[in-house]
């Protein structure tokens, strides 16, 4: 599949795709703004541009090309009662699938299956052979199943041997949560999949349109109404991804516990004592004395632990990538001691396992 046919594919599997995400998708903006422009005039797609909100659609010329050549991977989302074979004139519902649309370019360019053909079945007792590889379920793929999980948030379920997550969008505001509805898509989850004897728990991804858009969320109360995100005890685990491409490194961690482990284990080297807990913030302690953080997977229930902890201590050294630090400085404050891990010398590092 060349980029322009990826282009039109993930067009149809999000329903509307943000007008942003074509240069994601092409990898070049001048080379997306000329298929694009191409695409417009030759009536694959149309261009939709109502309040302020710009994405691209698939016209019936689009949606023939894409069956014809595609179907395995796109069928399921352009046929029948599918939710993106159908115009969605309102704001809200285009939004919505603008978030499930940068779900899917996101993981998809960060290497994980997406499209039906390339992964097993979500839960399926068939899905043996794919059984501890990565792969992205978007909502429609699984929603149907039940009534009780139609009104969650959740974007899709990003499966990776024994470790799930429910992934969420909130784009750059956050998202409306309804805390009843959400544990009930994680009990479901977690019900569905011990019923094949693979995961037990289930944590959640929180992803956004920017790093500094983490520190809203961690602030967070939920709103005057309550019904806003803010980070609870629905799950034990929130991990934040910013939509970036350096952030593909935390879907690497996220999806593979051997290299997440193993990437622990070398940064324990550096550090004067060990010794960690589930539920402990620190991984340990510098040369200086000084509890040490491993924040770069930003999982933000330990990262508010993280910011109580330096209240009182007043020092600490922050392990994190480079992306990330100018964020976690703003929360954390400059008094704590930053250490940048070399993102292109981890996956070096990572990567010589598989030689």
């Amino acid at each position: 599949m060349n980029k322009q046919d990826a282009l039109l594919v993930l067009i149809a599997v999000s329903g509307e795709l943000p007008a942003d995400m074509a240069e994601a998708v092409i990898g070049s903006a001048s080379y997306a703004a000329a298929v694009i422009t191409r695409f417009k005039q030759e009536g694959y797609i149309l261009a939709r541009n109502r309040s302020g909100c710009k994405g691209y659609v698939l016209r019936a010329k689009g949606k023939r090309y894409v069956l014809s050549k595609f179907g395995e991977e796109a069928a399921f989302f352009l046929q029948g009662a599918a939710e993106t074979s159908h115009v969605k004139g309102e704001i809200d519902k285009r939004l919505r699938l603008h978030r499930m649309s940068k779900v899917w370019v996101f993981l998809w360019k960060a290497g994980i299956p997406v499209f039906q053909n390339e992964k097993p079945e979500l839960f399926g007792t068939a899905s043996g052979d794919g059984r501890g590889k990565p792969a992205y379920y978007g909502s429609l793929e699984f929603k149907g199943r039940t009534d009780a999980i139609k009104g969650s948030r959740a974007c899709g379920i990003l499966l990776a041997g024994e470790s799930g997550y429910i992934v969420y969008h909130s784009l750059s505001q956050r998202m409306r949560w309804a805390k009843k509805m959400e544990r009930t898509i994680r009990s479901w989850a977690e019900k569905e999949s011990m019923g094949q004897g693979r995961l037990q728990r289930f944590d959640a991804v929180v992803m956004g349109d920017t790093m500094e858009f983490m520190e809203e969320l961690l602030l967070s109360d939920g709103g005057v109404k309550g019904n806003l995100f803010q980070v609870d005890d629905i799950y034990e685990h929130y991990f934040y991804v910013p939509v970036q491409k350096e952030a593909q490194i935390q879907v690497l961690l996220l999806t593979d516990s051997k290299k997440r482990g193993r990437l622990r284990e070398f940064l324990c080297t550096a550090l004067k004592r060990t010794g960690h807990t589930e539920y402990q913030a620190s991984a340990g302690t510098d040369q200086f004395g000084n509890p040490a953080y491993f924040c770069y997977e930003l999982e933000m229930r330990q990262l508010l632990r993280v910011r109580q902890e330096l209240g009182w201590n007043g020092q600490g050294s922050i392990f994190c990538f480079p992306y990330q630090r100018a964020v976690l400085e703003a929360f954390f404050g400059k008094e704590a001691g930053y250490r940048e891990i070399v993102t292109e010398k981890v996956m070096e590092y990572l990567c010589q396992e598989e030689d």
